[in-house]
């Protein structure tokens, strides 16, 4: 496929949120062709469009990462749906590629954006080419987290910590971009890349480099994938919430819901979900359409510091933090010394304030044995007539991107 064709494609579902405002002729309503742009007059379109569909990609990615990371039980009848939620799903399961399409399409997108932006005059300080990068690099980070291989334009398959890596540069180059702006906005997305840097740097066990950018990043900071409540494309609210509401689809799990903690919101089951075997434990989390997911906050790069210090013997910023998000949840004193005591009640913790935000499944990659709410493998699924939960960590790579990627090894 060619990077025109990628192009025109990609920005069909985003071009909605920026077109109001500018007058183009476009030949087809809703398609931008890439030949059509002028890198200098209409970089903001071009950016912000590749930016919805990272938005798009995050707040309904959510959902299928946390079916399968166990923050939620699936109410779907769809068997698809269950073996992702059971972790049996392999690369022919229809579902594993809404998550994958989704992400791929934001990571295509922001890296055309970056290739038509990157040679203009202005590049080195061009907020439109740093916002591209940052986003480019959270799709990264989110395939590395989500998926057991990615690629990047119909590239060769690449391991979670190659998608890593490729972050890394992405994120690195947003900063300097931003920095240079002279914008309000480079502000926001220097610190949001500082998060994503100390994310992908954490994921990799690079916990000097975790800290060093997760220090950078102000306590109050937040990044959120922004969302729109129309009733004329719902493409464009909160997929997550759109699951939920649309069809019964999300299940507050049992240790969730025994939380009892405000940060895990829920309402009593007053019906069946989709299935009619599961009762339905409804979120309360994000109750719109037009409601954000967090991305990136200063709250995270505390978690990160937290953890990095934590795993080099340093206990004091996780035992703090642990005490300060045990008192927001409404929990007594934390009383555990032990490295691994303690990090398993800061991944409680992180379990708590990120439910919902696609970072829990990272979370279990990077320390399996010591985050919770994780169906163990061999243990009881939620519907016992479909057995056990599976031993998979990660999502297999879609049959559709394997057969149609030519850089793809076929076996």
């Amino acid at each position: 496929m060619s990077l025109n064709s990628l192009m025109r494609r990609g920005l069909i579902a985003g071009a909605a949120l920026t077109l109001s405002a500018c007058n183009m002729d476009v030949v087809n309503p809703g398609v931008i062709d890439a030949s059509q742009f002028d890198p200098s007059s209409d970089a903001a379109t071009l950016s912000l469009s590749a930016q919805s569909n990272f938005y798009r990609a995050v707040t309904t990615g959510a959902y299928w990462s946390a079916l399968f990371s166990g923050e939620v039980m699936p109410g779907a009848v769809r068997q698809e749906t269950n073996d992702v939620a059971r972790r049996v799903a392999t690369s022919a399961t229809s579902d594993v590629g809404t998550a994958w399409g989704l992400l791929q399409r934001s990571l295509a997108t922001n890296e055309l954006t970056v290739q038509s932006l990157v040679k203009g005059s202005n590049a080195a300080s061009d907020i439109n080419l740093a916002r591209a990068y940052m986003n480019a690099g959270f799709s990264l980070v989110l395939i590395a987290e989500t998926y057991c291989q990615g690629d990047i334009l119909v590239g060769p398959p690449l391991t979670p910590a190659q998608m890593l890596d490729s972050a890394i540069v992405r994120f690195k180059q947003a900063v300097a971009i931003g920095a240079a702006s002279g914008v309000a906005e480079g502000t926001k997305v220097v610190n949001a890349s500082n998060v994503g840097l100390a994310r992908a740097s954490l994921q990799k066990k690079d916990y000097a480099a975790a800290a060093t950018y997760a220090a950078l990043v102000p306590a109050t900071f937040v990044y959120n994938a922004v969302t729109v409540d129309d009733a004329s494309n719902r493409a464009l609210g909160n997929g997550t919430y759109a699951y939920d509401i649309g069809g019964r689809l999300l299940v507050v799990p049992d240790a969730y819901r025994a939380l009892n903690d405000s940060r895990v919101l829920w309402k009593d089951a007053l019906t069946k979900a989709q299935d009619t075997g599961l009762e339905y434990y409804q979120q309360l989390k994000y109750t719109g359409y037009a409601n954000p997911i967090r991305v990136a906050s200063g709250l995270e790069a505390s978690y990160i510091a937290a953890e990095a210090a934590l795993m080099t013997n340093n206990t004091a910023p996780a035992l703090a933090l642990i005490a300060a998000r045990r008192t927001a949840g409404g929990q007594g004193a934390f009383t555990g010394t032990t490295q691994a005591a303690i990090l398993a009640e800061l991944m409680d913790q992180r379990a708590r304030d990120f439910w919902l935000e696609m970072k829990h499944l990272g979370d279990w990659q990077r320390n399996p044995s010591a985050t919770p709410f994780v169906g163990a493998a061999g243990s009881p699924y939620y519907k016992p007539v479909q057995g056990t939960f599976g031993t998979a960590t990660c999502l297999p790579v879609p049959v559709a991107e394997i057969t149609a990627n030519p850089n793809w090894p076929k076996t």
